[in-house]
Parts: C-alpha cells; sequence; structure tokens
C-alpha cells in the first residue's frame, strides 16, 4: 500500500505530465513509486530495472516521433537528432520542468551531490517511463507530454552546429584552422554512480571540459564547452 501523502505526490506529478481523468486511472501507482526510489534509498526496491525497461521506452518514442516529425530529413540527420534526444542532458533537462527531484527519494548524500544530478534526473525520467509504459503495455502515458519537449529540443537542435554533435563539430573547426583533431583525456571520476569526465586539449592548452555517465556524453559535454572557447579566442 502507498502512504496517501506519497500517492498525492504522485497524482500532483500526472496532473504536470497532463495526465489526467479518466486516462490517469489506468496508471499503476505502486510502478510509479518504485520509478522515483533512488537505489541509494534502497537496494530492494528501487527503480533499477524500471529505468531499463524505460531506455528502450524512451528510444521507441523518439524514433517514432522522430518518423512523424523528420521523416524528410536523412537517415544519418535522423540518427543524430536521436542520440541528442535520449542523452542524459536532454533528459534532466526535461525531469526539470517538472520538478522531478522533489518526488525522487534517494540518500541525503546523493541528493546534495550536484555531479550526480544530471544523471540521477535522467535515470528517474527513464524509470517513469517504463512505469507508465507498463500501466497500459503501450506509449499512451508517455508520448502526450513526451513529444512537446522532443518537437522544441529538436528544432533548436537543427540550428546547431553538425545537429548538435559537438565532437563532429569541434573535428571540422580544427582540422579546418590547425589541420589537427583535438585531443581527449578521460577518467572516471566516480565509480559507484560512473560518472566519467573528459577534457579537450588542442596545441598543449585546455580547452574545456565535461561530465557525464558515459566517456562519449563526457566528451559531448567538453566537446561543446571547448567550440566556444576556441571560437571565442580566435575572435579576440
Amino acid at each position: 500500500m502507498i502512504d496517501p501523502r506519497r500517492l498525492r505526490e504522485l497524482k500532483r506529478l500526472a496532473e504536470s505530465l497532463g495526465i489526467l481523468a479518466p486516462i490517469s486511472v489506468n496508471i499503476d501507482w505502486s510502478l510509479l513509486d518504485c520509478a522515483l526510489v533512488h537505489p541509494t534509498f534502497s537496494q530492494t526496491y528501487n527503480n533499477d530495472r524500471l529505468e531499463f525497461l524505460g531506455d528502450s521506452v524512451l528510444r521507441l518514442a523518439t524514433t517514432l516521433f522522430l518518423r512523424q516529425e523528420f521523416n524528410h530529413r536523412s537517415l544519418g540527420e535522423m540518427a543524430a537528432l536521436r542520440s541528442n534526444l535520449v542523452s542524459d542532458q536532454t533528459l534532466a533537462a526535461i525531469a526539470e520542468t517538472y520538478e522531478l527531484d522533489l518526488y525522487l527519494v534517494a540518500s541525503e548524500s546523493v541528493k546534495l551531490e550536484p555531479k550526480a544530478r544530471q544523471t540521477r534526473l535522467a535515470d528517474a525520467l527513464e524509470a517513469v517511463m517504463g512505469a507508465l509504459y507498463l500501466s497500459t503495455n503501450d506509449l499512451n502515458l508517455v508520448c502526450p507530454w513526451l513529444y512537446p519537449h522532443l518537437r522544441r529540443i529538436a528544432i533548436a537542435l537543427l540550428e546547431k552546429p553538425a545537429l548538435g554533435n559537438f565532437k563532429e563539430a569541434l573535428q571540422e573547426f580544427t582540422q579546418a584552422h590547425w589541420k589537427k583533431l583535438p585531443e581527449y583525456r578521460n577518467r572516471e571520476i566516480d565509480p559507484i554512480l560512473h560518472i566519467f569526465q573528459a577534457e579537450v586539449w588542442l596545441n598543449d592548452q585546455f580547452w574545456g571540459g565535461g561530465e557525464g555517465k558515459s566517456i562519449k556524453a563526457a566528451q559531448q559535454e567538453a566537446a561543446a564547452i571547448a567550440l566556444e572557447s576556441i571560437k571565442a579566442s580566435l575572435a579576440n
């Protein structure tokens, strides 16, 4: 049984997602509750498995969205868009709009760790998607609130260099100016939470750093910062 106060919280979250009656009666509240319990709070009742499922739910929903909205684009462009739309950075930004951290039950140590915030929010949002999918065994509780975010972010991405693939954009820029490739220096800074850090070096100079739950994600963030830093340096 879910505590009545917790149930009211979950219903407020559903309302903020736009999942209102009568469709909200289809929500499995126990699954949604579990989706918002971080593994550091409980080893036996947490969102790990729902996050695992939600990752696939997200990719399917995003692929269907791109087919519906951007099917005129090349497969390469659609793949680049999808890669960005399912990234931790994008998911965390979406989660922020719903203040998902307020609903997430986690240990105080994790709550107070700013470096883990992006990963924590991204995982929680994926777990929520997994819980909503299992509630109806379809995407009816996911796509209505997810698609507007994907549309807004995709349109913004199309205005960025290399569709937001900053590693590719940085590589093209450095090759054009110096006939050199940037160097990435990577390390794992949190073995427990699997958070990685990447630094971009060029001409023996540090240009930017980033973090993520994979080396690829950390490098993308670092490349975005480095690209702006290098352009600013050349402009001066």
